[in-house]
């Protein structure tokens, strides 16, 4: 009998432990939950938005290339960018410039039809003001040059890697929409060109 006593308490206690730890677990992961689902507004509250979405067209060239370093050639720039912090965003940024001259581009002008594609990855700063935003960012970029050699006719193809360091200046329309003006130093280890300026104005989405 007290055998079958201490067999049916050990039996209730692993019972009763068993419900402890999952019930624990339970909690914990309702706390997670909880947590994950509250933290955007929480960003949210305090920036007024989490998401933006942008769409530039501006002007930019190349400062130091031997032939076609104009800095009067199109572009145009779409980013996203993550409100991580208050005033602290993650921005991706990706665009093109439209390196095409007529006295050809890189040493000599051994190139037409040049294109410069980046993508970069940085971290920016906000300053609030009554009726605008101010910002300077700074990050990692992958260039890509394309385009033909004048004396073969062969496709010519560089890419890099490199830093980008821009300022940004935000005019708020509205709570979702703003004027969006951007310039960029880009700093890369391409033998054409190693430095690109670009300047980009257009519309912010916030959500």
């Amino acid at each position: 009998m007290p055998t079958a006593n201490f067999d049916e308490d050990g039996i209730l206690s692993r019972i009763h432990s068993t419900t402890t730890l999952n019930r624990a677990a339970y909690l914990v992961a309702l706390a997670t939950v909880a947590t994950l689902l509250l933290l955007p507004p929480a960003v949210e509250a305090q920036e007024s938005y989490t998401f933006t979405l942008s769409a530039l067209g501006g002007v930019g060239g190349a400062t130091n290339a031997d032939k076609g370093d104009g800095i009067d050639n199109s572009g145009y720039q779409l980013g996203f960018a993550l409100v991580t912090q208050p005033k602290t965003h993650v921005g991706l940024r990706i665009g093109t410039l439209d390196l095409a001259s007529n006295e050809g581009f890189g040493g000599g002008g051994a190139f037409t039809n040049v294109d410069l594609t980046y993508a970069t990855l940085s971290g920016e700063y906000r300053y609030s003001y009554e009726w605008y935003e101010s910002g300077v960012y700074f990050g990692l970029g992958a260039y890509n040059l394309q385009g033909l050699s004048l004396l073969d006719g062969s496709d010519f193809d560089s890419t890099s890697i490199g830093l980008v360091i821009g300022l940004t200046g935000e005019f708020n329309l509205t709570r979702h929409l703003g004027i969006l003006v951007e310039f960029a130093g880009h700093f890369t280890d391409l033998d054409e060109a190693s430095t690109f300026i670009t300047a980009n104005a257009g519309i912010a989405f916030h959500f």
